[in-house]
């Protein structure tokens, strides 16, 4: 059939409807003549049968031409690059076969999916290349069935063809084919990759995630094999090598155990790589895992210059802390690493000496596993130190900006940015010159000298004041190849001689080949105090220019590999430190304790020593302040951030400043008992927890048993989950089973995710158990092989075949074509059908017309539509006209002429029917229309006498009425 109905439950509503019509039919007005009655019975059947034909949803089913295809590409990274390039020209030859009406599409997918092509016939082979930028590292192939569903035009034959090895490791393909079937759309499969047999991989590490001292334990290493294999396994700790052993792998599953004893309390990170000869996969061939013993409470104390620091280091180690000394450039790269420890001690340490990452991770381990931070000032640190707007000043209860009341002496920076030859260089550049901006007082000054065509200042030496204005002039600067340093340094040197600030410094940023300064140059500018350091990156000259520059001005050089462009920020916000340095006091000052604190119990006010200098700060709302300098400015402040807690010394704690407190008998019971009120303060609880990985899914379970060993239920428990990104996702447990609790977060990032497991209780976190979790690589690399059963799966749940490219049967194009049809609706015009027969229905049983207006009518219908003209008008017509005329001259006559006789005074009046009783014409020749003839005149030239006129008709206006009600009765009949 060409018709369905979208609602055909309303169909029943014609039998009612119908029989409605019938009723209306015989007790209908007898008074209609019965052609009016039956046609009005036949408009009123069709109304009635239309209107419910509409609330049906009669649709026609208009036939549809040709097939849609759209192909479904796997770029992921478990598809070799050549198979790649080979689906691609299996889709234009495919599409070369396609019939006139066809139409074709592309998808790309890994990570995540991208629309290249829509369905179109248009398909020109030579510009089919894969433009889109998806992530390579997952492959998320529901994700890709859904948007190429999305992507068909809504009629024709709807046909996806999926292009991929099956290794899908994001999101359930087989649901989402399932899903396409009701929307008349069918999966072709067409399988990539690969042949298996030729691959192991190191599945994983498995270790306790927390072990006493002494405790033995066995590391143990999952290995899958495609074949009998042997290889050779290598052995990590803390990255030093522990030793190999030779393994004979057999196919599929193995399991090899080491056996371990750490007698020292710490953190301990294991690695094993898996060395196979003729593997074809070698990505999946390493894992790692972590460790901790737990012991004395631990402390990391991270120095600018180690050495300085041997006094605090040994005050630390008097009140049995396990303290671990190192500078700043070996500070941990991995949040599991800081929060195996107790408290973190920063000494004189630079915002950028440590780093936007890892002050990022170091803020994460306070706020978020509850781990103690002390900041011991120095002429690095604070706003001296460019902790202005980091992850830094958030954790520490001080801020950098001073009270209004202190005005300091400010800088002024000039940054001289150079174009550079490798790919992105101008956003890097962007991104340290606003690393540079962000770094600066609202009351420092900044200058941008650049060439772009013609040596300018992006914007000339300035008060930062509000941001906003400078950021977006950096945001969109495209500086080009510098040819020489001269006339640019020359304008720098020009604004800063200028300027009123106390401290001035320049950063060159270049490649290094422009043409070096003059020599009179830099002593011009040493001369005025300016100092310049130099910033190389990708120099693919010698940095000769560059060193003497740095060394003739005072400053420092640095000369980054391009590979390690995102340490450019860092340098810069490290650099623009330099004329941050007048919020050094350096004058001597005696604390004055300000209020009483847990950190200096037992101490008078009056025992402490003097101090040569601090960094000027200004404490934060919630913080206490228990010393103060002769100032008022913060010297010692203490808060609790998140889980942790932290404390902010604003001086140093070695000679320079502190040189009568290293004397001092109470220094070590002052930083000893810092140390103390800072340590992490959650107990541990005593969970028993394990973490798989698989599929972009973290699965968490924890078992709780108290020391007697029965189960604990009905417990709140939470974890906080923190990627290798640093972003934080809070999940909440639920029980399963006796003492048994799961959850499961996300893994899309390859690295060490961090699990915080939390007890609660009354709103506040009781025990805590924190491990880790490593993705070790990409679960591309997983699997060599191709997943044949998921395909052959995805083709069957989807209506479609698995395809071989070799035949030209199975072209998507030719096989099992099918018609395809396109409803029409019929609804609006079945309206406007009812609405016309309506109009229709009431005319033929309201409105009669006469045999006369039918003509009349029939003949008006004929002139419009064939042209047709009627006869002249009968001579009977023009006979009444005159007639007519020559009455009306008779009483014009009458009522003008003097009366003869009167018998009295008045005439009598003339029969009012009288006057509309036509005259009987003479029997001369009756006049033509145009000259139509008066009455001949009397003999007294007046009108002719009333009674010489035709007597009046008989009978009145009612007879009159009676005769034609009567007329029209018999014409009914």
């Amino acid at each position: 059939m060409r018709f369905q109905w979208t609602n055909p439950s309303w169909l029943w509503l014609l039998i009612p409807a119908l029989a409605w019509t019938f009723w209306w039919f015989w007790r209908s007005d007898v008074s209609l003549s019965p052609w009016r009655r039956w046609t009005a019975f036949v408009v009123r059947w069709l109304i009635v049968v239309a209107v419910v034909l509409a609330l049906a949803g009669l649709q026609w089913r208009r036939p549809v031409e040709g097939v849609n295809v759209i192909f479904v590409l796997d770029r992921s990274d478990s598809v070799p690059a050549a198979q790649q390039e080979a689906a691609r020209r299996y889709v234009n030859e495919a599409a070369a076969a396609r019939k006139k009406n066809d139409r074709v599409g592309l998808v790309v997918f890994a990570n995540e999916a991208a629309l290249e092509f829509t369905a179109s016939d248009k398909w020109d082979p030579n510009q089919t290349k894969v433009l889109a930028v998806i992530s390579p590292d997952r492959t998320d192939l529901a994700a890709a069935l859904r948007l190429g569903a999305a992507a068909f035009p809504e009629h024709g034959q709807k046909r996806l063809v999926v292009v991929s090895d099956g290794n899908e490791n994001v999101g359930d393909a087989l649901a989402a084919a399932m899903s396409l079937r009701p929307l008349g759309v069918t999966v072709d499969v067409i399988p990539l990759g690969t042949q298996g047999g030729q691959d192991a991989a190191v599945q994983r590490l498995g270790l306790p995630p927390r072990i006493k001292e002494g405790q033995a334990f066995d590391a143990k290493i999952f290995i899958t094999a495609d074949a009998p294999r042997a290889g050779i396994l290598r052995f990590f700790r803390n990255d030093e090598y522990l030793g190999e052993a030779p393994v004979q792998l057999e196919p599929g599953k193995n399991l090899f155990s080491f056996p371990q004893k750490l007698e020292q309390p710490g953190f301990y990170s294991y690695r094993v790589a898996l060395e196979v000869e003729g593997d074809q996969v070698p990505q999946n061939n390493r894992a790692s895992a972590f460790v901790q013993v737990r012991g004395r409470p631990r402390v990391l104390l991270i120095s600018h210059q180690p050495a300085e620091d041997a006094p605090l280091q040994a005050a630390l180690r008097s009140a049995d802390f396990e303290v671990r000394h190192i500078a700043a450039d070996s500070a941990p790269d991995a949040l599991v690493e800081w929060q195996s420890y107790d408290a973190i001690l920063l000494s004189n340490v630079a915002a950028g000496d440590l780093g936007l990452d890892r002050m990022r991770l170091l803020e994460s381990a306070v706020r978020d596993l509850g781990v103690g931070l002390v900041c011991v000032g120095g002429d690095q640190t604070y706003a001296a130190g460019s902790y202005r707007g980091t992850p830094l000043e958030a954790v520490l209860p001080v801020n950098m900006e001073l009270d209004s009341k202190k005005v300091l002496p400010k800088g002024a920076l000039v940054l001289i940015m150079h174009g550079m030859e490798f790919t992105g260089a101008n956003q890097t550049a962007r991104q340290t010159a606003l690393a540079a901006l962000d770094n600066l007082g609202p009351r420092d000054e900044m200058g941008v000298l650049l060439w772009d065509g013609s040596e300018r200042w992006l914007f000339p030496l300035r008060e930062v004041g509000d941001k906003r204005e400078m950021g977006r002039l950096i945001a969109g600067m495209n500086q080009g190849d510098l040819p020489s340093f001269q006339n640019l340094m020359m304008q720098a040197y020009s604004a800063l001689k200028a300027s009123k600030a106390s401290l001035k410094h320049i950063i060159v940023f270049s490649d290094g080949d422009p043409a070096p300064p003059s020599n009179e140059l830099l002593e011009q500018i040493v001369a005025e105090r300016i100092t310049i350091s130099t910033v190389m990156i990708g120099g693919h000259v010698m940095p000769d220019t560059m060193v003497r520059i740095a060394n003739a001005g005072g400053g420092r050089f640095y000369e980054v590999p391009v590979n390690q462009a995102g340490a450019l920020p860092d340098i810069f916000i490290k650099e623009s430190a330099v004329i941050l340095k007048s919020a050094i006091i350096e004058d001597p000052f005696k604390p004055r304790q300000a209020a009483a604190s847990e950190v200096v119990r037992g101490m008078a006010a009056a025992d402490y020593p003097a101090l040569y200098g601090y960094v000027g700060t200004t404490p934060k709302d919630r913080a206490e302040t228990p010393l103060v300098t002769d100032k008022g400015d913060p010297l010692l402040a203490h808060w609790q951030f998140g889980l942790g807690r932290a404390v902010a010394f604003t001086s140093d704690a070695k000679a320079r400043w502190a040189r009568e407190w290293l004397g001092w008998e109470r220094y070590r019971q002052f930083w000893t008992q810092v140390a103390q009120w800072s340590l992490r303060r959650l107990e541990n609880a005593d969970f028993t927890a394990d973490i798989t990985l698989e599929k972009g899914q973290g699965h968490l379970a924890v078992e709780a048993v108290d020391e007697q060993g029965n189960y604990r239920n009905f417990l709140a428990l939470r974890a906080l989950v923190i990627s290798p990104k640093g972003d934080r996702q809070m999940v909440v447990l639920e029980q399963t089973g006796p003492g048994r609790y799961e959850a499961q977060f996300p893994t899309r990032e390859i690295g060490a995710y961090t699990v915080h497991v939390m007890e609660w209780s009354s709103g506040q976190p009781r025990g805590s158990l924190v491990m880790g979790a490593s993705v070790n690589y990409s679960p591309e690399f997983a699997d060599s092989a191709p997943n044949h059963v998921l395909l052959r799966r995805l083709a069957e749940v989807g209506g479609g075949k698995v395809l071989d490219p070799r035949q030209p049967a199975d072209n998507p194009f030719l096989h099992d074509r099918q018609r395809t049809y396109q409803p029409v609706d019929w609804f609006e015009w079945l309206l406007r059908l009812a609405i016309v027969l309506f109009v229709a229905d009431v005319g033929v049983r309201r409105i009669q017309i006469d045999r006369e207006e039918w003509l009349k009518a029939t003949a008006t219908l004929r002139r419009w539509l064939f042209f047709w003209k009627p006869a002249p008008a009968a001579a009977a017509t023009d006979e009444s006209l005159a007639a007519l005329l020559a009455r009306r001259e008779q009483v014009r006559a009458r009522t003008t002429a003097p009366a003869e006789t009167a018998p009295s005074p008045r005439a009598p009046a003339q029969p009012r029917a009288e006057l509309f009783q036509p005259k009987v014409a003479p029997a001369s020749p009756p006049p033509t229309p145009s000259t139509p003839q008066a009455p001949p005149p009397s003999a007294s030239g007046g009108a002719a006498p009333a009674g010489e006129g035709p007597p009046a008709a008989p009978g009145s206006i009612t007879d009159r009425l009676l005769e034609a009600k009567r007329r029209a009765q018999r014409k009914k009949s």
